[in-house]
């Protein structure tokens, strides 16, 4: 048990530079161009699911002013070698970035949207004079399915797929498995864990260096007065601040969970703060991130990688809240207890794509996380038969992305909603 899910962990926690889903439209271009050797490009056509464009279209791209699907794809061609993974876009020189603007000038880029599918979807077809290139990822940032080449390929057929279709390796296990791999692992196979607090608290420091800076108003309304100085406001501080530097495009990397940058800031800065608070043992605070990464990738398996819901809130808020009960001394009832606490009052927060506003979800999923934690401990919890919940882990969770799976439709609104705005 404890050698799969320290592989688990390994495996979820990947570092990333930038908002993970156009750096996966860039990942997998440049796949692509790497299939061609001195062919000149024709056309570039990008098609993706509706829950990729709405994450990638409006965020920040690592050191550069442009935003977009567009300009994405073509520095993934521009750079052509994928061997960064998701650093792929961290130093974009000068001259990348007049030729990745120069294809999307040309019309050369073309970017679709498919709506039948539920599931992270990247299909990148590159055209020349001699070849056509078809690359496919589906669920995963970097799972890349397929790579196909030919004179005239035929056209993919998409049908509605759900995301949960196959039980992923960690839904075996239940809360008691997690938390005694947490209390239990070698604390030095946890070391890795230490990059993702250093990456997290240097994105932290520059968010608060921003004007109007969500991290740098809270500071600010402590020292009015307004709010306290506690383990809450600290999380959120933290979490807040790093959040908005990484939507607005600070080319700094973070350590990702689940396959995403926020989801890892909310899990380790959530953390930190606490910790700071309490002035835990470093040993303590990577066996609550660990339990808190579990947790989140667990979650994740039930709801997928994008949905209609915020992930920070349902899935790395959950975590974190797993990870701060942990700090607290929570026994395996007062953690889950935290859990259900969490999904039965914020399970209904939105996702409505990537932008520097993530950062105030990931600061209202952070705090209540503490909060969730800090009443639990008190033996206040939500009723575990009420709504959605349930008495069990999976459970609970096999609920959750039940009603993910039915907000197909609502997703689709979410897009049209902001595609018709980007258009105002």
């Amino acid at each position: 048990m404890e050698k799969e899910l320290l592989e688990i962990l390994k495996s979820e926690c990947v570092v990333a530079t930038g908002c993970t889903e156009p750096i996966a439209v860039a990942y997998a271009t440049a796949i692509a161009k790497e299939q061609i050797e001195g062919e000149k490009l024709l056309r570039l056509h990008v098609v993706i699911d509706s829950a990729l464009y709405k994450n990638a279209s409006f965020v920040g791209i690592p050191g550069i002013k442009d935003r977009g699907l567009p300009i994405a794809a073509a520095l993934g061609v521009v750079i052509g070698s994928s061997k960064k993974g998701l650093r792929l876009l961290e130093h974009i020189d000068d001259e990348q970035l007049v030729n990745a603007k120069q294809l999307v000038k040309d019309g050369i880029v073309e970017i679709s949207v498919v709506k039948e599918c539920a599931r992270l979807y990247i299909e990148v077809n590159l055209f020349t004079e001699q070849n056509h290139i078809r690359v496919l990822v589906k669920d995963r940032h970097q799972n890349v399915v397929s790579i196909e080449k030919g004179k005239s390929l035929p056209p993919i057929q998409l049908v509605y797929e759900s995301h949960n279709t196959k039980e992923s390796l960690i839904q075996k296990y239940n809360l008691a498995d997690l938390l005694e791999f947490a209390r239990n692992v070698d604390v030095a196979n946890l070391e890795f864990l230490n990059a993702g607090i250093r990456m997290g608290i240097e994105m932290a420091d520059i968010g608060l260096t921003m004007q109007k800076g969500l991290g740098k108003a809270i500071e600010e309304m402590i020292y009015e007065g307004t709010e306290r100085n506690n383990m809450v406001t600290t999380a959120q501080i933290l979490c807040g601040a790093a959040a908005e530097a990484r939507m607005a495009g600070v080319p700094n990397p973070v350590m990702t969970t689940a396959g995403s940058g926020n989801h890892g800031l909310t899990v380790f800065m959530t953390n930190v703060g606490v910790a700071k608070k309490l002035n835990c043992s470093e040993d303590t605070l990577l066996r609550a991130i660990a339990l808190s990464n579990l947790v989140t990738v667990y979650v994740k398996s039930y709801t997928g990688t994008l949905s209609a819901m915020c992930g920070c809130g349902v899935a790395a808020g959950v975590g974190a809240g797993a990870g701060v009960s942990y700090m607290l001394g929570g026994n395996e009832t007062e953690i889950y207890h935290t859990i259900v606490n969490m999904v039965g009052s914020i399970a209904g927060l939105l996702c409505d794509g990537g932008k520097e506003g993530c950062a105030y979800k990931v600061a209202l999923s952070s705090g209540w996380a503490v909060q969730s934690a800090l009443l639990a401990q008190k033996g206040c919890h939500i009723n575990t038969k009420d709504g959605i919940l349930s008495g069990d882990l999976r459970g609970l969770f096999e609920n959750l992305g039940s009603c993910s799976d039915s907000m197909f439709l609502t997703n689709q609104s979410i897009v049209e909603i902001i595609r018709k705005n980007s258009m105002c």
